[in-house]
């Protein structure tokens, strides 16, 4: 029988440099699946519908949400983001590993329901080297951008609530750590499926005197 693939939640602070982490995984791990959220803003520029995001109106987020459609969801900056159950059912039931992004709010949602996943924060270097990051996207004025410092600051505070945290100091070395540690979740002892019926009823006995 087919076990089910690990779920790997990552969040981290706007500008932490998500979206290359993940384009690397995907360059390294090709067989890694990715959960495509569900969001009401627009596009930014370079941005694929159905790569990205999938960009819906307030209305059928709403509608999504009473039909009961999201594993969880949450209203950040005026705009709806969420996790539809079918896009990680599809790939994770299916024994593929699926990483999900999602913000602090959302990855808590999911430990409040004790959602079986890997939960991973990841830092930036600094808080001046956040800022300096959201400048160079030249995509937010002054104000927002200080606006989403303060947000970081207190997603930051909730980092110690997650299994692993990761430093995003050199794009690379972080995509080789991030595998490190799906690696080490693959050999976990509650994980492990015997090769033979000897071996399986050898650990099974064991565990049972």
């Amino acid at each position: 029988m087919q076990s089910n693939g690990i779920i790997f939640i990552l969040s981290a602070p706007s500008g932490t440099g998500k979206t290359t982490i993940c384009k690397l995984l995907t360059q390294k791990l090709p067989d890694l699946k990715f959960s495509t959220s569900h969001t009401t803003r627009e596009p930014r520029n370079g941005e694929v519908e159905g790569t990205d995001y999938h960009f819906i109106s307030n209305k059928e987020f709403e509608e999504k949400i009473e039909r009961g459609e999201f594993l969880e969801w949450a209203k950040v900056f005026k705009n709806y983001y969420g996790t539809a159950f079918e896009s990680v059912d599809r790939h994770h039931l299916n024994g593929d590993d699926v990483l999900i992004e999602l913000d602090v709010q959302g990855a808590q949602s999911l430990r409040d329901i004790h959602y079986k996943a890997v939960f991973i924060f990841m830092m930036p270097p600094s808080l001046e080297a956040l800022e300096g990051r959201l400048n160079n996207r030249g995509t937010e004025s002054a104000s927002k951008i200080q606006e989403r410092l303060k947000i970081s600051e207190k997603e930051i505070q909730l980092s110690p609530l997650y299994d692993y945290i990761l430093t995003n100091v050199d794009a690379e070395q972080t995509t080789d750590h991030f595998l490190s540690i799906i690696t080490a979740e693959h050999f976990r002892k509650e994980r492990y499926k015997p090769s033979s019926p000897d071996l399986d009823n050898l650990i099974n006995n064991e565990a049972h005197t």
